[in-house]
């Protein structure tokens, strides 16, 4: 798996194809495979899937099987055949005798129709795969094993799903914490039901509150919550704040993200938004965010004034061919003149101490922070799993069906 991650980073899908194909156990062949497929989606990798899946002879990996192939055809816009793969997935986890193992299998289906974007299918396979599991308990430590694993795999499906719809996941996975006495962890969905219900109440101001009191991953996970129209800048600023407090790893993952919505084009902050966030990146010593963001600008003046700010502040730390090549790139003849006289002059000295040789001021949008230049250094800790987990699971039993095909790739 490792293998194939990296060579898909790297843009080398012939080797990622190589190296998912020698993967031995077919369900975690067919997971890589989906990957390659998204990043590569030719016949053959599907090819390859297809056969990997006539392979295949166990019925509750075959359903799995079928949901991992349903779920790579959404990848490629083929509903059609990708609801026929999970409808053949569904109707053969039906056949399994035992209410234990077909209540995991389910559960593997319904986690691969939640990462096909199908939340109120997945939700309703999921309640499916509570009630069997629950109903056919008794005493047995193996169908609490069970529970446990899918109301582990419920939750990680709500922490992924962007909009209000998580709510119903996390009560889910609350009740079947509940059943089986996880009080601490029922505890703790619920506590994070409240604050989604805060965050969709008072937006923006409930985020700004975690981050006053250090709580950034929950600030994080919460963005996803705000509405569209003031998603994007929101994170912008959060990325900006993450920067700020030495957090650069962790604020440069929030930036992408926030760059993905702003691309998406339907609900992207203003020109001078963008603008007035770019600056306060400038202010603290980061050029490649605000180069970044004059990118995505419209406006050509506010662009061009953008970009000559920060091709002054490169001739500032001493790149020089860095600074011209920006300055040549900048569209408004007037600004890009006026910066490359002041490269050649050297006069961007002065503008150390923040004056505005293009003009350009701060922009709307802009807060004064303190003008001081920082390098910011440090990475992000992991602080480990947010999940209050309470104890081991019982003891699993050598026929369980391991929900491999519900996990991914990672």
């Amino acid at each position: 798996m490792e293998a194939v991650e990296l060579y898909l980073s790297k843009g080398d899908y012939r080797s990622a194809l190589r190296n998912a194909l020698e993967i031995g156990d077919e369900i975690r062949r067919l997971l890589a495979l989906t990957e390659v497929l998204t990043a590569f989606p030719r016949e053959e990798v599907l090819s390859h899937m297809l056969e990997t899946l006539e392979s295949i002879s166990g019925t509750p990996e075959k359903a799995l099987a079928y949901s991992i192939l349903g779920r790579a055809l959404y990848t490629l816009d083929r509903d059609g055949d990708a609801e026929a793969y999970f409808e053949n997935a569904i109707g053969i986890a039906g056949s399994i005798d035992s209410p234990r193992i077909k209540g995991e299998v389910l559960a593997g289906i319904a986690r691969n129709l939640v990462l096909s974007d199908r939340y109120k299918d997945g939700l309703e396979l999921f309640r499916e795969a509570v009630e069997l599991l629950q109903a056919s308990r008794g005493l047995s430590s193996a169908t609490t094993s069970s529970l446990i694993k899918v109301a582990r795999l419920i939750e990680k499906s709500a922490d992924e799903i962007p909009n209000e719809m998580a709510i119903e996941f996390y009560e889910l996975a609350r009740d079947v914490y509940a059943s089986i006495f996880f009080k601490l962890q029922a505890k703790y969905i619920e506590d994070k039901i409240e604050l989604i219900r805060d965050v969709l109440k008072r937006g923006k101001t409930a985020v700004e509150e975690l981050l006053d009191k250090g709580e950034v991953e929950p600030a994080i996970s919460m963005m996803r919550f705000l509405p569209l129209e003031g998603r994007a800048i929101a994170m912008l600023e959060l990325a900006y704040w993450l920067y700020l407090h030495e957090q650069p790893k962790l604020g440069r993952r929030v930036f992408d993200d926030a760059l993905e919505i702003v691309f998406v084009g339907k609900f992207r902050p203003t020109d001078r938004e963008l603008d007035g966030i770019a600056r306060r990146f400038l202010r603290i010593g980061f050029l490649e965010e605000p180069l970044i963001l004059a990118g995505v600008i419209r406006d050509d003046k506010i662009a061009s004034e953008l970009l000559g700010e920060v091709a002054l502040a490169y001739a500032r730390w001493g790149d020089k061919a860095k600074a011209r090549s920006i300055a040549e790139g900048i569209r408004d003849e007037s600004v890009k003149n006026r910066v490359l006289e002041a490269l050649e002059g050297e006069s961007y000295v002065g503008h150390e101490q923040g004056l505005p040789l293009t003009g350009g001021g701060e922009g709307g949008g802009a807060v004064p922070e303190d003008d001081r230049r920082s390098q910011i250094q440090g990475e992000v800790e992991q602080e480990g799993s947010d999940s209050a987990g309470e104890g081991d699971d019982p003891g699993d039993t050598g026929d369980e069906v391991q929900l491999r095909g519900a996990e991914g790739i990672d």
